[in-house]
């Protein structure tokens, strides 16, 4: 009997041992994740805007991206916004370099995103550069097969607003929007504000024809090696419509896809759940 009562006060002085181990290793366990997912470093975003726009759709995103802990670069494209380049000079291959040039700021693999044009941009750098590129991003964005330029694909669209509102300059080195003011926002930005439609059309300017007819050049394996490959999907899009981006991802083999209930230009219109999705994907 008295044999009994040891035992059971040993018993009980070893509970609460037990609980001190365990909170021990909860704690410790806690800690752990917490410090990994402090030190988990963010790899560098290098942005590309697309046609008849600029640097300037990417400002939101930037901020909030770099308000999330990333280095952001966004690429200024030759003939855009207030580069004056002449629109005979601009070249797609000057758009490639360009980007080439905002990766290799860095000395480690970036996250690329291209929207629209910019998309089949991100796709000429991946194949040149795959060892420089981890995560390729396309936001609506064309990826055109090599061979093929950005115009053949546009006008594989049926569907698109595009097509039928271009006019060239009289030495089609120009593409413009016929009725800007009307045309731009039904094309680009029916889902926005009336101001952020008016502070497109303010920023509009013609877009240079060079690049557009351009085929791409390209091995289709050095492609494949340039990241993990990731589309959003802009189910309301007028300029390049859902089932077409759901046809060019199919074809480039992408699976990781999303989508975003929006028109052509979702960091505008959507600028909030644009940047929720982005973060997703660059945090996986």
């Amino acid at each position: 009997m008295k044999k009994s009562k040891i035992n059971t006060q040993n018993s009980l002085r070893t509970i609460p041992k037990l609980f001190l181990l365990l909170f021990t290793a909860i704690a410790s366990a806690s800690c752990t994740n917490d410090e990994n997912t402090a030190n988990t470093k963010k790899s560098p975003v290098v942005l590309v805007h697309g046609a008849w726009q600029a640097s300037y759709v990417w400002d939101q995103t930037e901020a909030d991206l770099k308000a999330a802990g990333y280095n952001v670069t966004v690429v200024k494209l030759p003939g855009h916004g207030d580069d004056t380049t002449p629109a005979y000079q601009v070249s797609f291959k000057a758009y490639v370099d360009e980007v080439k040039k905002a990766i290799n700021s860095y000395d480690e693999p970036v996250i690329l995103i291209g929207h629209s044009l910019g998309g089949a941009v991100i796709t000429q750098t991946a194949a040149e550069v795959p060892q420089k590129i981890k995560k390729l991003v396309y936001v609506a964005g064309f990826i055109p097969q090599t061979g093929k330029s950005v115009l053949d694909y546009s006008q594989m669209d049926k569907a698109s607003l595009l097509p039928a509102s271009l006019q060239l300059s009289e030495d089609q080195t120009l593409a413009g929007i016929v009725n800007p003011e009307v045309n731009l926002p039904k094309i680009f930005s029916q889902d926005a504000t009336d101001a952020q439609k008016q502070f497109l059309v303010a920023k509009y300017k013609a877009e240079p024809t060079i690049p557009l007819g351009t085929p791409l050049a390209y091995k289709t394996e050095d492609y494949n090696l340039g990241g993990k490959k990731y589309y959003i999907f802009t189910t309301a899009d007028n300029t390049i419509t859902y089932p077409f981006q759901q046809e060019m991802a199919k074809t480039a083999g992408i699976t990781n896809t999303y989508t975003i209930n929006s028109g052509h230009s979702p960091f505008i219109s959507k600028s909030a759940e644009l940047t929720k999705l982005l973060k997703e994907i660059l945090s996986k």
